[in-house]
C-alpha cells in the first residue's frame, strides 16, 4: 500500500483553484523530493498529508484558524483534504473493506476525505474546527474506523528534530513504539520466569526482567536496605494486627510496554573509549541513527509504509547528506514481491541531496503549486534524465530553489555576470537569481528542466540561457584562420542565414518563462569590449595575460605596477583612432590565443566593475550589449527611479556605441585622467 495523491482545497497555501491553485499531487510509490524556496508550500503538503493519515508516534495532530486560506482578506470557512492510497495487499483490503472504493480501472483504492468548517469567536462562543473524516471520493463513503486508522499512519520526522531526545527512555517513547512494533517481539509480553526454578534464564522480555528482578531483590545491598525500611522505620507505623511492609523493585508493573518504555538507543562511543562507556555523539549521527530506526519499523511493519521527513539534511554534513540520500534511495526503490518499499516523501533545501537524487523523483514547489519533474510532465527527453543525472552536482542544483536562473557556459561568465549585475543595480543576490555553469554541452539538457509538457502548468520562474553567437567578425581574419570547408565568419553569411543561425539556438531551448539570449557579435568579451565596456576588459585583460606568463601569481604591488602599464597603453590605443570592431578584435585577441585565461580575465573584470570606477546603475546597464540588457531585464526589475527630493538626477544620459566608427572619447570610452 501507498500513498498515490493527495488533494487539499482552501489548506493553508493552497487555494480553492479560482484565485490560487488547490493542491493535487500524485506521488510516486518510492522516493518523493519537494524542492523549492522557502514558503512555496513544501511543508504545508507534508502537514496535509499528517492531518489526514495521522502519525505512528501518536502525536496531536488539529486543524486551527491559520490552517484555513485566507485570500486577500478573506479566510476560507471550509476545507477538505483527501488522501488516496494504492495497491493494498489482500490482506488489507479485507481490514477495510467497506471504506474500499472501486476505481475505474478496476483496482480498489482506500480514499481517505477529512472535512473541516471553522466557525469563527461569537458573543457567548469561542472559535472552533469541527472535522469529520470519512472514506470515499470526495467524503461520500462511511466515517473511517479505528481499523483504518491503525492501517494508515504515516511515521513522521519533523524538521530540526532533537533525535536524542526521540530515543530516550520514558513513557511512549518513540523507541518503545519501535520495538513494540517489530517483527519478533511476538511473544515477548510471557512472564517465562519461574520461582521454583529462579537460576533459569528465561527467554522472552518479561521473564528477563522478572528474572533480573528477583536477583536485585537478593542482592545484600538491596535485601539490607529494603529490612532496614521495614523493621526500623516503615513497621513503626503500622497498627496492632496490620503487616505494613516494602519492596524495592525494578518495575512495578511486568507487562511488555513499561519494560520497552525504558530502553533507550544510544551510539557507540568511538575511538578508543570503552563500549560502555556513556559518550554523547553530535546531532548530526545522532539523526541518522534515528533515521535508521524508523526505517527498521517500516521495513518489517504491517501497516502503510510512508516516511515523512522534513530536512533530513539538518545537522548533516554534505558527505554524510549523500549517505542519508543512498540509503533512503535503496530502501525506496523497487523490491521482488514479498518484500516491504518504503515510500518517503521528504522536503529539503540542501543542493547536495538534490544534486545525488534522480529527477524524474523531485516535484518543485511554487508559490502553492506543484511542478512534477517525472518524465511526461517536462519537456526532458529520456537521454536528458541519464544525462542530468551524471552532470548535475551542488553548485547546478540551486537551480531547483532560485526565483531566476541564469544559465551559461562556462566559469567566466559564472564569474563576470553576478558582479556586473550587481554594479546595474540589478542584483543577482537581491532578486534571488542563481547563475548555473552548465559547461559547454549541457545548456540544452538543463533548460529543459524548467519547461513544461501542456496540461503541466507553466513553471514562472524566468530562465535565462546565455550562449555565444560563435559567429567571427571579418575584423578578426587577421587572427582567426579562416576554415577549408564550412562557414566561420560574418562574410560567410548573408543577413537571412545569420538570422536562422540564431533563431535555431533559440529553438532549442527557449519556451514558457525560459528565453535564449545569443551574444550580439560573438563572445561575452568581445561583445563587451564593443560596448561599453572596452576600457575594463583591456585592463582586465592584460593583468590576466601578465597572470598567465607569472603562473597565475600577480602579487598586489605587481597588479597595481600592470594596471598602470595597461591603463597607459590604453591611451595609446585611443589615439590609434580604430573602429570599433577593430579596437574589440584587438582587446580580445589575447583571449582566443589563449595568452590569457577568460576565466582569470572575467575575475578582474568583476574586480574592476565592482570598483565602481568604470559605470554603475543604469548608465553602466544602457552601455552593456543588447543581448545582456535582455538577459539581466527579464531576471531582475530595474531599480527605483531616485526621486526629485533626493537631487539626483532622474534620467543617466548615455550616447550610444556606433559600430564602425572611429573610436576616441565616444561613448563606451572611459577619459582617463
Amino acid at each position: 500500500m501507498y500513498l498515490k495523491r493527495i488533494r487539499a482545497r482552501n489548506f493553508r497555501a493552497f487555494g480553492d483553484g479560482t484565485n490560487m491553485p488547490e493542491l493535487d499531487w500524485e506521488l510516486n510509490p518510492g522516493l518523493n523530493i519537494l524542492v523549492g524556496e522557502n514558503d512555496a508550500g513544501k511543508t504545508g503538503i507534508v502537514d496535509a498529508i499528517r492531518q489526514v493519515l495521522l502519525t505512528t508516534s501518536y502525536e496531536s495532530v488539529r486543524l486551527y484558524e491559520r490552517d484555513f486560506h485566507i485570500y486577500n482578506s478573506t479566510r476560507a470557512q471550509s476545507l477538505f483534504i483527501e488522501a488516496t492510497l494504492s495497491g493494498l495487499s489482500k490482506e488489507q483490503e479485507g481490514a477495510v473493506l467497506e471504506w474500499l472504493t472501486l476505481e475505474d480501472d478496476d483496482t480498489c483504492s482506500l480514499i481517505v476525505h477529512l472535512h473541516a468548517k471553522f466557525f469563527p469567536a461569537q458573543a457567548t462562543k469561542r472559535a472552533r474546527v469541527d472535522t469529520i473524516v470519512r472514506a470515499g471520493k470526495d467524503g461520500t463513503g462511511p466515517e473511517i474506523g479505528y481499523a483504518v486508522r491503525e492501517l494508515i499512519r504515516a511515521t513522521y520526522l519533523r524538521p530540526l528534530r532533537d533525535a536524542e531526545a526521540e530515543l530516550r527512555p520514558g513513557r511512549q517513547s518513540r523507541l518503545s513504539q519501535i520495538l513494540a512494533a517489530h517483527n519478533h517481539i511476538a511473544g515477548q509480553e510471557v512472564n517465562d520466569f519461574s520461582m521454583s526454578a529462579p537460576d533459569t534464564v528465561p527467554e522472552n522480555l518479561v521473564g528477563l526482567m522478572a528474572f533480573a528482578q528477583h536477583h536485585l531483590g537478593e542482592h545484600k545491598v538491596i535485601k539490607s536496605v529494603q529490612e532496614d525500611i521495614n523493621k526500623n522505620y516503615l513497621g513503626e507505623f503500622a497498627f496492632a494486627g496490620d503487616r505494613l511492609e516494602s519492596r524495592i523493585r525494578i518495575a512495578s508493573d511486568l507487562s511488555l510496554t513499561p519494560i520497552l518504555e525504558k530502553f533507550e538507543l544510544l551510539l557507540s562511543p568511538g575511538g578508543s573509549v570503552h563500549p560502555d562507556e556513556r559518550c554523547d555523539r553530535g546531532l548530526g549521527y545522532n539523526n541518522a541513527l534515528f533515521m535508521a530506526t524508523e526505517l527498521v519499523l517500516l521495513r518489517d511493519g504491517d501497516e502503510l509504509a510512508l516516511l515523512l521527513v522534513e530536512e533530513p539534511e539538518a545537522h548533516l554534513h554534505p558527505q554524510l547528506q549523500d549517505r542519508v540520500m543512498e540509503l533512503l534511495k535503496q530502501h525506496s526503490k523497487e523490491v521482488p514481491d514479498g518484500e516491504r518499499r518504503v515510500q518517503v516523501v521528504m522536503t529539503t533545501h540542501s543542493p547536495s541531496l538534490v544534486s545525488s537524487a534522480d529527477i524524474e523523483t523531485m516535484t518543485m514547489v511554487h508559490k502553492g503549486q506543484t511542478y512534477p519533474l517525472a518524465s511526461g510532465y517536462t519537456k526532458l527527453q529520456k537521454t536528458d534524465y541519464s544525462f542530468l543525472q551524471r552532470f548535475i552536482d551542488a553548485t547546478k542544483a540551486n537551480l531547483f530553489f532560485a526565483r531566476g536562473v541564469m544559465m551559461v557556459e562556462g566559469p567566466a561568465e559564472a564569474i563576470l555576470l553576478p558582479t556586473l549585475a550587481e554594479a546595474c543595480d540589478r542584483s543577482f543576490s537581491k532578486h534571488g537569481v542563481s547563475i548555473v555553469n552548465v559547461g559547454h554541452t549541457g545548456l540544452y539538457h538543463y533548460a529543459r528542466i524548467l519547461q513544461r509538457q501542456a496540461p503541466s502548468p507553466e513553471y514562472p520562474v524566468p530562465v535565462v540561457c546565455l550562449t555565444d553567437r560563435d559567429v567571427v567578425p571579418d575584423v578578426a581574419n587577421t587572427y582567426v584562420e579562416k576554415p577549408k570547408k564550412g562557414k566561420r565568419f560574418d562574410s560567410d553569411y548573408d543577413a537571412k542565414g545569420l538570422a536562422d543561425l540564431i533563431q535555431r539556438k533559440k529553438n532549442r531551448a527557449q519556451g514558457g518563462k525560459t528565453i535564449v539570449c545569443v551574444s550580439d557579435r560573438w563572445t561575452l568579451e568581445y561583445d563587451l569590449a564593443l560596448s561599453g565596456c572596452a576600457e575594463v576588459m583591456f585592463i582586465a585583460i592584460s593583468l590576466a595575460e601578465t597572470a598567465e606568463i607569472k603562473g597565475e601569481k600577480l602579487s598586489d604591488s605587481d597588479e597595481k605596477l600592470v594596471k598602470a602599464a595597461a591603463e597607459a597603453s590604453w591611451k595609446t590605443l585611443q589615439a590609434a583612432k580604430h573602429t570599433a570592431e577593430k579596437l574589440a578584435s584587438i582587446i580580445y585577441q589575447p583571449l582566443y590565443e589563449k595568452k590569457a585565461s577568460k576565466a582569470i580575465a572575467a575575475q578582474y573584470a568583476a574586480q574592476l566593475l565592482a570598483s565602481g570606477d568604470y559605470g554603475k546603475g543604469d548608465a553602466l546597464f544602457k552601455k552593456l550589449p543588447q543581448y545582456l540588457q535582455d538577459a539581466l531585464a527579464h531576471l531582475t526589475m530595474p531599480p527605483a527611479a531616485p526621486t526629485e527630493a533626493t537631487g539626483a538626477p532622474l534620467h543617466a544620459s548615455v550616447a550610444p556605441t556606433v559600430v564602425g566608427t572611429p573610436v576616441g572619447t565616444e561613448s563606451g570610452v572611459r577619459e582617463t585622467a
